[in-house]
C-alpha cells in the first residue's frame, strides 16, 4: 500500500449498521480538481474492509451512506441519477493508501468537508465535533437527519428532496440543503440558491461560503438545482 498526506482519524463501527468503518482525512484538495468546493480538507467516510467500487455495487455502502436515496443501488430501483462521487477514482485511491492513526486532532486552519463521500452521521458525533477548531470551518451534509444523534443539527444540512421533506426537517429544527430537480423550481420563503452554484453565477467557493454548516450558521436553507 503507499503512503499519503493524511490521517486516519476513526476506525470502529457504523452509527448506521454497525458494520466496521474507517473515516479518512485527507490534505487540501486542489481548487482546479473542484472549482466549487475549493481549498478544503476531505473528510472521507468508507467501510474498513469493502473496497468503496464494490461497495456500491454489493449494498455494503449502506454502513456509511446510509438510506440516501442516491446511493447506486436505490438510485437504480427508482429510476433517478446516482451519486455522483466515482467512487473507482478518488475514494478508491483513500482506501488503498496507508494512512497513520492520529486520534488527537490538534489545529486545523484549513475549512472540512465533513464527507467527501459517505455520510457524517455514520461516525460518532464526538470524533466529528472533534475535527473542528470550530464551528465556523467546515461545511457537511447528512441524509440521516430523521434517525441520526440529534446534536449533528449543529454541525450538518439536513439532505432533503422534496418540499415536503424540507418542512418537514426544518420543523424539526435542520436547516435543510434540498435539491430541486425537473420544473420543482420554486424556493420557499426561507430558502436561498446556493452561491456557489452555476444558477447563482458562481459567487463564491464552499470554502469561503460555509452556510452549509447546520444550525451553527443562523441563515437560511440552501436549495441548488440537480447536477
Amino acid at each position: 500500500m503507499k503512503k499519503a498526506n493524511g490521517f486516519e482519524v476513526y476506525s470502529g463501527p457504523s452509527q448506521l449498521n454497525g458494520a466496521p468503518i474507517k473515516a479518512i482525512l485527507t490534505a487540501t484538495q486542489r481548487a482546479s480538481a473542484n472549482p466549487k468546493t475549493a481549498d478544503m480538507l476531505q473528510l472521507w467516510i468508507m467501510p474498513a474492509n469493502v473496497k468503496p467500487n464494490e461497495a456500491v455495487k454489493t449494498g455494503d455502502d449502506s454502513a456509511v451512506c446510509g438510506d440516501c436515496p442516491a446511493r447506486p443501488i436505490n438510485a437504480k430501483k427508482a429510476g433517478i441519477t446516482p451519486c455522483y462521487v466515482n467512487t473507482h477514482q478518488a475514494p478508491l485511491s483513500v482506501f488503498k493508501t496507508e494512512y497513520p492513526v492520529e486520534r488527537d486532532y490538534g489545529t486545523r486552519n484549513a475549512p472540512i468537508r465533513l464527507g467527501a463521500w459517505g455520510d457524517p452521521a455514520a461516525l460518532p458525533f464526538e470524533t466529528v465535533r472533534g475535527l473542528l477548531v470550530d464551528q465556523n470551518n467546515h461545511t457537511g451534509y447528512t441524509h440521516q437527519w430523521r434517525t441520526c444523534d440529534p446534536r449533528f443539527k449543529t454541525l450538518l444540512m439536513a439532505s432533503v428532496d422534496t418540499e415536503s421533506e424540507a418542512i418537514e426537517a426544518q420543523e424539526a429544527g435542520w436547516r435543510t440543503f434540498r435539491v430541486i430537480r425537473g420544473d420543482d423550481s420554486a424556493r420557499m420563503n426561507h430558502e436561498i440558491q446556493c452561491p456557489a452554484s452555476n444558477e447563482a453565477g458562481k459567487r463564491t467557493t464552499c470554502a469561503d461560503c460555509r452556510l452549509c454548516r447546520g444550525t451553527s450558521n443562523n441563515a437560511k436553507s440552501i436549495v441548488i438545482m440537480a447536477h
